[in-house]
């Protein structure tokens, strides 16, 4: 530890080793007692470093670029409530299993509890939602490079763990914070010399060698849900988000930074038994199974209409159920599955520490990778009954066709919420990344969004499924993947989270933001509480009047366009798209309104499911 500069020493072990353990990026609020730890950053040239002024937004937008590679993302802020603000995207990313690594910059324990500036109590400030919490010691001289880069290595090892997930290092900094001198000489030489700065991942391995550890389920236990699914003929499977986390094996990196991956082998593996068993796949938008695969398994996409009429319910009550993921975001889906009787086989799918059952219908669970489990469920798996597989895929069919006809106007037909998703899914290269948020836009994608053969990878923060921090955890994603992205939010949820524009300005190379303003939260216009006159308009349905949202496009220099038709959307977005760059649309819909054409279409297309099914039974 070198004596003249203890902190940067400190930190620089800290952050070598992070970057040694495969940590690509960092992100950076700015701030004095964390001063040490952005230098570091700087110094260590294989990270990728950004700067996002609010500790909220940086939270969020570190979540983004983690979740866009999959591998933690560095997040470095400074004391006090800077600390506090990262909490929301803390709880998101642990609740949707993203590895996050937070480093909160803290006072010595000689000034807490005595009203230093900027101190409060940041041990284990973020409580059950970090799956680690480290304090280190305040930099003194006596403790060896190894102890910081031992923190590192059981960080990352926490972060993509079983399940993965955010952790915290609190670290204390006495003053002075930096040898400003000695960090000045160290700078200049690098900057002068960027060819000796060599990836650190290609140099000297980390301390500590962690070795993944296999862990699958046991041949006894697959014997004995095989056995159980010979009996159950007349199944479901449901792939809902999280479809590819891996639960039966440690997600630590090796020295050479190969991270956890095999999503493509873990959707074959159930597109492969959803033929044998000849079994319906209620795929979610979010589970990366809606958009690439349909034809190569049967695929049901408007389960999200059919589920919301009891008579066809009756006609689709399974007798099994195999849930890969999380719950389905569909309202309708998740009543139907509460309603089932006891006991159908119903087998989930759970990674460690997590319990995707809010209905409590599982019967059996199993802690498995989901592609592993597939595989070892195809061994003697009977197909379901004649018939079976068409109860389900016709009346949706005929469900999703009626949609498709009443939505496909042409240039000058009026754009409205439930047209947006099929003509932006028409617009979208193979390949893009679309980010939608809470409130209408995931169940409107959900609804209205038909499968295709077009691969569109699809995020939402779905963990907590708040509205805040959407844009920037899409600014987030579209700096790491540096491909074309997409979010669509409501104008609540933008106005909420209006600092993300300067990041994406910034740093995200190609970022399409649309935004549906219905003046306040349009989600209220289908609850009861619509009918409550004023008291309803103030208290929930909170507009905010703002007439058109082009400031914010000229605040950070982004592109704008109002689009008052589906031509002028889709020539927007097409322009958008095509040209990297920050691009805001913006489109106006009344919330009445657009709460009865939703109500007029669902029941248009109920009418065309039930005639599909009367005319097959």
């Amino acid at each position: 530890m070198n004596a003249a500069n203890l902190n940067a020493a400190a930190a620089l072990a800290l952050v070598e080793e992070l970057c040694r353990m495969g940590v690509g990026a960092a992100c950076i609020s700015p701030g004095s007692r964390s001063s040490a730890l952005a230098v570091a950053v700087v110094k260590t040239p294989a990270l990728r470093p950004w700067v996002v002024l609010d500790e909220r937004s940086a939270a969020y937008f570190a979540l983004g670029a983690a979740r866009e590679t999959g591998r933690p993302a560095m997040l470095i802020c400074t004391s006090g409530t800077a600390a506090a603000n990262c909490l929301p995207a803390v709880v998101e990313a642990s609740l949707s299993h993203v590895p996050l690594i937070i480093i909160t910059a803290d006072r010595p324990p000689e000034l807490q509890d005595c009203h230093a500036p900027q101190t409060i109590d940041q041990t284990r400030l973020y409580g059950v939602h970090v799956r680690l919490s480290i304090t280190l010691p305040a930099p003194a001289g006596a403790e060896p490079d190894e102890y910081y880069r031992t923190a590192a290595l059981r960080a990352v090892d926490a972060a993509l763990g079983m399940p993965p997930g955010p952790v915290h290092v609190n670290f204390p900094m006495r003053e002075p914070l930096l040898d400003v001198e000695q960090e000045r000489a160290a700078l200049a030489a690098l900057k002068a010399a960027p060819a000796a700065a060599a990836d650190l991942r290609a140099g000297p391995a980390p301390r500590v060698a962690l070795h993944p550890v296999a862990v699958k389920p046991a041949l006894p236990a697959l014997e004995a849900l095989c056995a159980k699914l010979k009996t159950r003929r007349r199944g479901v499977i449901v792939c809902g988000p999280g479809l590819d986390e891996r639960a039966g094996a440690s997600a630590v990196p090796s020295a050479a930074g190969a991270f956890y991956s095999g999503t493509r082998a873990t959707r074959e593996a159930i597109c492969e038994l959803a033929r044998r068993l000849s079994w319906p796949i209620l795929a979610d938008p979010l589970s990366g199974l809606r958009f690439g695969w349909r034809g190569r398994a049967p695929i049901v996409d408007a389960y999200d209409i059919t589920l919301r009429d009891p008579a066809l319910c009756s006609e689709l009550f399974p007798d099994a159920v195999l849930q890969f993921g999380r719950p389905l975001t569909s309202k309708p889906a998740q009543g139907f599955f509460a309603a089932l009787e006891r006991p159908p086989f119903y087998l989930v799918a759970a990674p460690w520490g997590s319990w995707p059952d809010p209905a409590r219908r599982a019967t059996d669970a199993i802690r498995a990778d989901a592609g592993e489990l597939a595989r070892a469920l195809l061994e003697g798996a009977q197909p379901a009954p004649a018939g079976w597989l068409a109860r389900w895929t016709g009346p949706a069919r005929e469900a999703r066709g009626y949609l498709n006809r009443m939505l496909a106007g042409g240039a000058a037909a009026a754009l409205s919420e439930c047209a947006l998703f099929p003509a932006l899914l028409r617009l979208l290269p193979d390949g893009a990344a679309l980010h939608v948020g809470n409130s209408m836009p995931v169940r409107d994608l959900d609804a209205f969004g038909e499968s295709s053969e077009r691969r569109i990878d699809v995020f939402c923060n779905r963990g907590a499924n708040g509205i805040d921090g959407v844009l920037s955890a899409a600014a987030g994603a579209a700096a790491a993947g540096g491909r074309p992205t997409v979010v669509v939010l409501g104008d609540l949820s933008f106005l909420h989270d209006l600092g993300a524009l300067k990041a994406a300005a910034g740093h995200s190379p190609h970022l399409v933001v649309i935004v549906i303003n219905n003046d306040g939260g349009g989600i209220f216009s289908f609850l009861p509480q619509a009918a409550l006159g004023e008291v309803f308009e103030t208290y929930f349905a909170t507009p905010h009047g703002l007439e058109q949202l082009k400031p914010a496009a000229q605040l950070y220099g982004a592109g704008y366009a109002l689009a008052r038709s589906m031509g002028e959307f889709e020539r927007a977005v097409a322009g958008a798209l095509a040209a990297p760059g920050l691009y805001i649309v913006e489109i106006q819909t009344e919330r009445a309104q657009n709460a009865a054409l939703h109500r007029s279409l669902f029941e248009g297309a109920l009418d065309a499911a039930r005639r599909a099914a009367a005319a097959a039974s």
